[in-house]
C-alpha cells in the first residue's frame, strides 16, 4: 500500500506517513511522498501541528486546502497509543485523512467502526468500494523488495563515462541522415562474443523512465554463497562492507565530493551545500530536485519567511501557487526525516519556515572556521585554511537566483577576506611560506576574478619570490596558475589601429608604467 501510495499519480499531492517500514524506501523514491516516522507519538505530533496550522489559517482565503494525509503504520500500536491517535483524529473531522493501522486487540477498541481487512497470503477478500467481487491484495516478497529498492539505487546512480571502444561510439548529435565523417581506425577491431552479448535489460523500465535521464546500468556483484546474512531485509540497514563495492571498481567518490552512502554509516543532520553547485543531502536531482534543493537553501538563508515571499522569491515572473509550495515543502519533509529529538527537520510553520537547529551548511561551518581564525592571528591559520578547503566552486554554481544576489555578493566578499587574510599572513615572518600564500591569492581569485586586493597580494608574492631567489621556498608559479594572467586588467591607450607620433626619448606608456611599479618595490 505503501508503494502505490508512492509512485501512483493520484497521490501527487499528498502526506504519506509510515511507521515500522523502514527509511530506505523513503529516500529512494523519486517524488518524495513518503515520510518515515520513527513511533505513533510522532505521528500524533505531526498531526496535532497540523491542526494548529490549519486553525491560525482560519478565515484566510488566499491560503490553500491542507493536502491530504495518510498513515500506514506496519509496527506495534499499545492501547495508550491507540488512543493519543484517536484523540487528534477525532479532532480533525474535516481534514482529509485516512490511517491504515495493524489489526489487534487495541486498535480494535478504539477504532470500532473501522474497516477490517485480511492480508493474510493467498487469501481473496472483497472490498464495498470495488464492488462485490473478490479481489487479491498485492503483495513484495522479501526478494522483490530487495530488487525494487536495488532498482531505485540503480536509477539514481551517475552515467559512468564510456571506457574501451565504446568512446567511439557515434554522438548523439549524429543523425543518421547526416553525412558520416570518415570511419575511425578503431572501429574496424573486431569484438569478442562476450562484449557482443546483449543485455538483460531492466526489470523496471517504467520506473527507471519516470526516475529521469537513461542511466547506465551497473552489473551485480557475484551473490555470496557463505554469507547470507549480508542479504539486508526489508527496512533493514544493509552491512557496510557491501557499500565498498563502488570504491573497489573505481568508481570512488572524486575529490571534493561526500563518500557514498556515508550517511549510512553514521547519523548525521542533513547539509545544505552551496559554495560550489547547490546540494542537499538526501535530495537528488532527479525530478523536482532542483526545486526542491533551492527552496531548501532559501529557507536555511532567510529564515522565518512567510508563504506569500516564498513563492514570490522561487520564481518572481511566475510565482508558484500556494499548492506547489506545499507539495514541495512536503517533499523536503519527506527527504530530510526527523532529527533525532523526534521533531522533523522542518517543522510546521508558526512564525514563518525555518528549518531545525541541527540542519546545518557549509557556509556555516565557513563562517565558523573563518571567524576562528580570523580571531587568532598566532594559531587561526590552519582555520582559515580548512575555510578555503570548503570551497568546490563559485556559490550557487550553474544557477542564478534573484533571492540569493546579496547573499552570493556576502558570500564572496568574506571569502576574498580569508583568502587575502591567509596570503598576508603566509607572508609574514623570517620564513615565509609564499607557495602557501600563492595558492591561498590564486584560490580567491577562481571565486572572484575581480578582486583588486588578491591581484595586489599575487603580484606582491611573485615579486618576493624573485627577491628571494635562493631561498627553497621560491620558485616559478606552477603550470596551473598560470591561467590566471588572463584576468589581470588590460589598459587600452589607444584605440587607432596605428600608434601616434610619439616624441623621441619618450618611454612608451606600458614603459612608465613598469618604472613606477618597480620604483614602488624600492
Amino acid at each position: 500500500m505503501t508503494l502505490e501510495a508512492g509512485t501512483c499519480g493520484w497521490t501527487d499531492h499528498t502526506e504519506i506517513m509510515t511507521v515500522g517500514l523502514g527509511t530506505r524506501l523513503a529516500t529512494l523514491l523519486p517524488r518524495g511522498r513518503v515520510r518515515p516516522l520513527p513511533h505513533v507519538s510522532a505521528v500524533v505530533a505531526d498531526l496535532g501541528a497540523l491542526l494548529l496550522e490549519v486553525h491560525q489559517q482560519t478565515g484566510d482565503t488566499d491560503m490553500p486546502e491542507p493536502l491530504p494525509w495518510i498513515l500506514v503504520c506496519a509496527g506495534d500500536v499499545d492501547a495508550e497509543q491507540a488512543w493519543q491517535l484517536a484523540d487528534a483524529v477525532s479532532a480533525a473531522r474535516d481534514l482529509p485523512i485516512a490511517i491504515v493501522l495493524p489489526a489487534n486487540d487495541a486498535t480494535r477498541a478504539v477504532f470500532p467502526a473501522a474497516e477490517n481487512i485480511t492480508t493474510a497470503p493467498g487469501t481473496p477478500v472483497t472490498l464495498t468500494q470495488l464492488g462485490e467481487e473478490p479481489v487479491q491484495l498485492q503483495r513484495l516478497t522479501d526478494e522483490q523488495y530487495r530488487q525494487y529498492l536495488h532498482a531505485l539505487q540503480v536509477a539514481e546512480e551517475p552515467a559512468e563515462p564510456a571506457a574501451g571502444t565504446w568512446q567511439l561510439a557515434e554522438a548523439h548529435e549524429q543523425t543518421a541522415a547526416a553525412a558520416r565523417p570518415e570511419p575511425h581506425p578503431l572501429l574496424r577491431i573486431r569484438t569478442s562474443d562476450g562484449e557482443a552479448a546483449s543485455d538483460p535489460g531492466s526489470p523496471y523500465p517504467a520506473l527507471l523512465a519516470s526516475v529521469g535521464a537513461p542511466r547506465t546500468m551497473k552489473a551485480d556483484p557475484p551473490a555470496p554463497t557463505d554469507t547470507p546474512e549480508s542479504e539486508a531485509l526489508p527496512g533493514e540497514t544493509p552491512d557496510p562492507a557491501t557499500k565498498t563495492g563502488d570504491a573497489a571498481d573505481g568508481t570512488a567518490a572524486g575529490p571534493g565530493e561526500p563518500a557514498a552512502d556515508a550517511g549510512d554509516e553514521q547519523s548525521s543532520a542533513p547539509e545544505i551545500s552551496v559554495l560550489g553547485p547547490l546540494t542537499v543531502s538526501g535530495i537528488t536531482h532527479s525530478g523536482h530536485g532542483p526545486k526542491v534543493a533551492a527552496l531548501a537553501a532559501l529557507i536555511h538563508l532567510r529564515p522565518g519567511r512567510t508563504a506569500e515571499f516564498l513563492c514570490t522569491a522561487m520564481d518572481p515572473v511566475n510565482p508558484w501557487s500556494t499548492r506547489t509550495l506545499q507539495t514541495r515543502l512536503s517533499e523536503i519533509r519527506s527527504r530530510l526525516g526527523a532529527a533525532p529529538d523526534g521533531q522533523p527537520y522542518l517543522a510546521r510553520p508558526k512564525h514563518g519556515y525555518s528549518f531545525h537547529p541541527d540542519v546545518t551548511s557549509d557556509w556555516r561551518r565557513f563562517q565558523d572556521l573563518a571567524t576562528r581564525g580570523l580571531a587568532d592571528p598566532q594559531g587561526g591559520t590552519e582555520n582559515l585554511e580548512n575555510a578555503l578547503a570548503l570551497l568546490r566552486g563559485k556559490p550557487f554554481e550553474g544557477r542564478d537566483f534573484s533571492w540569493a544576489d546579496a547573499v552570493q555578493q556576502e558570500m564572496i566578499s568574506r571569502i576574498v577576506d580569508t583568502a587575502h587574510t591567509l596570503a598576508v599572513r603566509h607572508t609574514e615572518g623570517d620564513q615565509p611560506d609564499l607557495d602557501a600564500a600563492r595558492r591561498a591569492a590564486l584560490r580567491g581569485l577562481e571565486i572572484d576574478e575581480t578582486a583588486e586586493v588578491l591581484y595586489r597580494d599575487w603580484m606582491n608574492i611573485e615579486w618576493g619570490a624573485g627577491k628571494h631567489r635562493r631561498s627553497p621556498q621560491s620558485h616559478r608559479p606552477p603550470p596551473a596558475s598560470r591561467p590566471h594572467l588572463r584576468h589581470l586588467p588590460r589598459t587600452r591607450h589607444r584605440t587607432a589601429h596605428r600608434p601616434g607620433p610619439r616624441r623621441p626619448g619618450r618611454p612608451v606608456p606600458h614603459q612608465r608604467c613598469l618604472k613606477r611599479a618597480a620604483s614602488s618595490y624600492g
